[in-house]
């Protein structure tokens, strides 16, 4: 009897701490296998996400924490959509939090919110390497601090100051704040709009200004969304460009549909994608997702090539399994 009540003190004080931390672990892996044209055939890609995150109550309403989320995108992304969403195939963000009555303050490695936040209402679409995207105006990760203020009745603002390497110029110049960010959001039942500006020093290339005006509604199982964004270079030999993308999702039981379309004044102008997505369970889907290239089109009938506007065409289907965790 002494043992075993011995057995249970050193199994309580062992496990003691695990009962007061707030630990959490989730993720994705996904297969997709995606036809990249006549010249490449088809390809495949293994993309995976692994988020640690951990919170501690500190007491009077405060709360502190933090998140380590570790990726890895073996290449395909750069094909599909003109631009890589990460800066190497294996990328981390770390990032500690502080919360509580007066809001929250986040700070570490971590992506722009112009990238994080306003790029999500062009990728509404099932794949991970097909997607809507700008690919302009795209500063990848740094350190940053960001504030954001506590929700007054669905409205907030946050503001963000990147700084050091790995923002855009890279402490390629002398200036002490490499980026600066300022959102104002309102999220209220079915609707959700959001303004943001997004500034960063691009070293001996041209700085960038983005504003983004992102706006989403939801019907039941219909979600309408629509993102605008204008780019603006302070190089005159770079173009500026305005790209407004707009999205339907459609919810049936196990099925998701998905279709969205571009306007923009480059190369992307008339770019749709299409998918559909069929939950096995609730944590694993099978999909398959149509892009069709307009500029790519465009370009192969301007050189009368028609094996390019072919393969321009069959370079557009992709297939995929997704499990969460």
């Amino acid at each position: 009897m002494k043992k075993t009540i011995i057995a249970a003190s050193i199994a309580a004080v062992v496990a003691a701490p695990a009962a007061f931390a707030d630990v959490t672990i989730s993720g994705m892996v996904n297969m997709e296998v995606q036809d990249l044209g006549k010249t490449t055939g088809w390809d495949n890609s293994v993309n995976t996400d692994l988020v640690i995150k951990a919170s501690e109550d500190l007491g009077n309403g405060m709360k502190a924490g933090m998140k380590y989320h570790i990726f890895h995108d073996d290449g395909a992304s750069t094909t599909s959509n003109g631009s890589n969403h990460v800066l190497a195939n294996n990328v981390a963000d770390l990032t500690v939090f502080v919360s509580g009555d007066f809001g929250t303050i986040n700070a570490g490695r971590q992506e722009t919110v112009n990238m994080a936040y306003f790029h999500g209402f062009a990728a509404g679409d099932a794949a991970h390497d097909m997607t809507l995207e700008d690919a302009n105006g795209q500063q990848g990760r740094g350190n940053a601090i960001a504030y954001t203020t506590p929700s007054m009745n669905g409205f907030s603002v946050t503001g963000v100051v990147g700084i050091g390497a790995g923002m855009a110029n890279s402490g390629t110049d002398t200036d002490d704040v490499d980026a600066t960010e300022i959102v104002a959001k309102y999220s209220n039942g079915p609707l959700t709009v959001a303004v943001g500006s997004t500034k960063h020093k691009g070293g001996s290339a041209a700085d960038e200004t983005i504003r983004n005006i992102a706006a989403s509604y939801t019907m039941g199982d219909l979600k309408l969304s629509v993102l605008n964004r204008a780019v603006e270079n302070s190089d005159a030999g770079t173009a500026d460009n305005k790209m407004t993308t707009f999205g339907v999702n459609y919810t049936m039981g196990n099925n998701a549909l998905y279709a969205g379309i571009t306007d923009s004044d480059d190369g992307q102008d008339g770019d749709y994608v299409v998918s559909f997505a069929h939950n096995l369970s609730k944590r694993t889907s099978v999909y398959v997702a149509y892009k069709n290239d307009d500029s790519g089109v465009a370009a192969a009938n301007a050189t009368s090539t028609k094996n390019a506007v072919k393969a321009q065409d069959d370079a557009n289907v992709l297939v995929g399994i997704q499990h969460k965790f």
